[in-house]
């Protein structure tokens, strides 16, 4: 039986346009409903096959990309390495903790941002790298077709 998460999650599927029969709900659930918000493609074949979806590395690295381009899986940028997606969808800041591969979520004012910037650089100099990431701005929503000026002549 499909719990309330699934059907919502079937449903935010369906409103970006993607078919809801398949396993894409549900890895997109399985992955939100998961004990950490970032992971690679390995972590989530994983959460994957625990949930009782059986995905070639292969259909899954497509299935992330198709999630990612419609809206519903972010990906953080990297500097290297696997790719990194992340499950909190909202404009947010990270730190990478490269001693421990820990990623750590900092949803935080711009004030405290910088702070925690300044903070790490004078506690670890020559250590901390910063990569800041200016996002395109957001498509204005789709609305009735604009009407253009009148053509002349005809």
């Amino acid at each position: 039986m499909a719990s309330l998460a699934d059907d919502a999650t079937r449903e935010e599927v369906r409103r970006a346009g993607l078919a809801v029969e398949g396993p894409l709900p549900r890895l997109l659930s399985l992955l939100r409903t998961a004990e950490e918000t970032h992971f690679d493609a390995a972590e989530a074949q994983r959460l994957a096959v625990e949930g009782g979806l059986a995905l070639g590395r292969a259909e899954l690295g497509g299935m992330l990309d198709t999630l990612v381009a419609h809206g519903l899986l972010g990906q953080v940028p990297t500097t290297g390495g696997a790719a990194l997606y992340d499950t909190i969808l909202r404009p947010h800041s990270h730190m990478l903790d490269e001693a421990t591969a820990m990623m750590v979520d900092l949803d935080v004012s711009p004030e405290t941002l910088s702070a925690i910037v300044a903070q790490a650089i004078a506690e670890q100099p020559g250590r901390v790298e910063v990569l800041l990431r200016i996002r395109a701005p957001e498509k204005a929503p789709e609305g009735p077709a604009k009407r253009g000026r009148p053509r002349r002549g005809g």
